[in-house]
């Protein structure tokens, strides 16, 4: 392959906590595709975020990304895909990724504001500790509202209001890519058939959709409830350190088996905060669906089932 016939030519670059994750892996699989050795690199993370990555960010060139697409000699997949969804918010992926020479298509999931902030809670608070455990939903939004907690440092569940009125951010985004550039989706309509869903955005970008007739559609990053606190703090602390392969896919593995279950249902009091929430997002949400013929699934209405 010559010099930069490795970068990728597919972005999953929206929204976070709309089953990104999962649909990245189904795109990866497909034979003739090829997916980032980490679903999420950050390269085109904004400095100053958490996710920001000084040893591998975009400020460095291109080969300092190189190390995520390794393609198999003698190969030539159609789709090379990477998927961190934060890039939605990001200036410096706005700027940058519709410049590419491979002329990246770029997919956007979006989810249902107010179901998307309280996953986006309880991914931070039990996936990880950027939300502290004992703060409950009520407390979250108080303090996102307020700007009262700095979440150590996670600017998404710091701007969640902001970040959930997706229009203000894809404009640009529609703007840099062009019309044939962009698809905008819900994460309902994954949810409701994720066969048809992963087809339709296959034959999008070129790959025979007829591989995902007999597809597994197996579930990825799905949001659970660690058993102990102060493991799951240890598990936090060093898996970072931990190179991304089998190892740590075993590790991981093990972990959750040992230390995690699934969340439990949502109380009376979320559902109703995540109703009232839905309310505010009613004015970004036609202007959503007007320009991209979106529509999401009242809350109350939201199936359990489908990626997370």
């Amino acid at each position: 392959m010559t010099s930069l016939d490795w970068l990728p030519n597919f972005f999953i670059a929206g929204a976070p906590k709309a089953g990104t994750s999962s649909l990245h892996s189904y795109i990866a699989d497909h034979p003739d595709a090829f997916g980032s050795r980490e679903k999420e690199t950050y390269f085109f993370s904004d400095p100053g975020t958490h996710m920001f990555r000084p040893a591998a960010n975009a400020a460095l060139g291109l080969e300092a990304w190189h190390n995520q697409f390794r393609i198999p000699a003698g190969t030539r997949p159609k789709v090379i895909v990477e998927s961190t969804p934060s890039y939605l918010y990001s200036a410096r992926a706005l700027a940058l990724i519709p410049a590419l020479q491979s002329v990246p298509k770029c997919l956007f999931v979006l989810r249902e504001p107010a179901t998307q902030i309280y996953s986006l809670y309880t991914y931070f608070r039990d996936n990880w500790s950027w939300i502290p455990a004992e703060m409950n939903f009520e407390e979250f939004l108080a303090a996102a509202r307020a700007g009262s907690h700095d979440f150590g440092g996670n600017e998404l569940a710091q701007n969640a209001f902001a970040n959930a009125r997706y229009i203000d951010f894809l404009r640009p985004w529609h703007e840099a890519l062009g019309e044939g550039r962009i698809m905008v989706a819900s994460f309902d309509e994954l949810c409701a058939d994720e066969r048809a869903f992963t087809k339709r955005v296959a034959a999008w970008l070129g790959l025979d959709p007829a591989f995902y007739d007999t597809y597994a559609f197996p579930r990825e990053n799905e949001t659970y409830a660690p058993k102990n606190r102060a493991l799951h703090r240890l598990n936090v602390a060093v898996r970072g350190a931990i190179p991304r392969g089998a190892l740590y896919r075993g590790l991981r593995r093990l972990y959750r088996a040992a230390n995690t279950t699934k969340p439990g249902a949502k109380t009376d009091g979320d559902k109703a905060l995540i109703g009232a929430l839905a309310a505010e997002f009613a004015e970004a949400n036609a202007a959503l669906d007007a320009a991209y013929n979106i529509r999401f699934t009242p809350p109350t209405q939201e199936s359990s089932h489908g990626p997370r």
